[in-house]
């Protein structure tokens, strides 16, 4: 079965960001991998692996038609982003993920440590204010 990201922001032009919600990551790599394929597959810039404890950006620098042309530009942990503490299950975690990430649209981020906040202000919060967020296939 090919890659499907958990949450997609699409837009005018397209996909804007591709995020990957997993309550566990038991092969970092290879979804960080599969993550930069399906961003250059859609020409999407931006990309997000995000965990209970860890969230990694990404975003594709367009040098070449390939993953290395995605750099990881920020790494950060996640015990600063959640209200509440972030559910166990795997489809529990997406649907809190993609609810964390509309409300980015219109919640500030002043409350975020600087590194967190600059990163999303910068390449998160533009695509899910100018697009919209929705799960990439159904929650069962």
């Amino acid at each position: 079965m090919a890659f499907q990201p958990d949450i997609i922001v699409t837009g005018p032009d397209g996909v804007m960001l591709v995020l990957e919600a997993k309550a566990s990551l038991p092969n970092f790599q290879k979804s960080e991998e599969q993550l930069k394929q399906y961003m250059i597959g859609m020409q999407c810039p931006t990309g997000v692996l995000i965990t209970p404890e860890h969230m990694w950006v990404y975003r594709d620098l367009y040098t070449t038609r390939s993953p290395e042309s995605i750099q990881r530009i920020g790494e950060f942990d996640t015990k600063d982003l959640w209200r509440q503490v972030p559910p166990a299950d795997a489809n529990l975690f997406e649907a809190f993920v993609q609810q964390w990430l509309e409300r980015l649209a219109y919640q500030p981020t002043k409350d975020l440590p600087p590194n967190v906040r600059e990163t999303l202000s910068e390449y998160v919060v533009p695509a899910v204010t100018n697009g919209e967020v929705r799960a990439a296939h159904p929650r069962y």
